[in-house]
């Protein structure tokens, strides 16, 4: 009777081990992105980042945009991490940006050379009033602040 037990609670641990194996790599991060491995492509930053030069935020690409090439791949979670951020009382816009003629690599570098995307230029206001001052571009605070905040 007693080894009925022990091999019962053995199949208990197995299928506990495989059920958690399974939650685990349900959940796994996602292979990270690379923008290198893709660079061949030539594609524009706006192909995967749809807003990127028509609204205030790029935005990451959907999963529709991947399988655009990667067509025999199920749905899964997209590598995403955030590299530069602003405090939320400034107001940046790609759009208006771009309209300026400021290229993506002003800011972001050369990011098809990019394994892993890194902050190229500092998001500090003082490394943004140096661009403004070396483009000739408008220093009013309004322009990037909410005044009164």
């Amino acid at each position: 009777m007693r080894a009925v037990g022990i091999n019962y609670r053995l199949q208990e641990m197995r299928a506990f081990i495989l059920f958690w194996l399974a939650l685990s790599l349900a959940h796994a991060e996602p292979e990270p992105f690379s923008h290198k491995r893709h660079a061949e492509l030539n594609l524009q930053c706006s192909f995967c980042h749809k807003t990127a030069s028509t609204a205030e935020r790029a935005t990451f690409p959907a999963w529709k945009t991947c399988q655009t090439c990667h067509t025999e791949k199920a749905e899964q979670p997209l590598p995403s991490r955030r590299v530069y951020k602003l405090p939320d009382f400034v107001f940046f816009s790609h759009a208006r940006h771009n309209a300026a003629k400021v290229h993506c690599a002003a800011c972001h570098g050369d990011v098809k050379a990019q394994t892993k995307i890194e902050l190229h230029r500092s998001t500090k206001m003082a490394a943004c009033v140096d661009c403004h001052k070396e483009t000739k571009a408008t220093l009013v605070c309004n322009a990037c602040h909410e005044l009164g905040q």
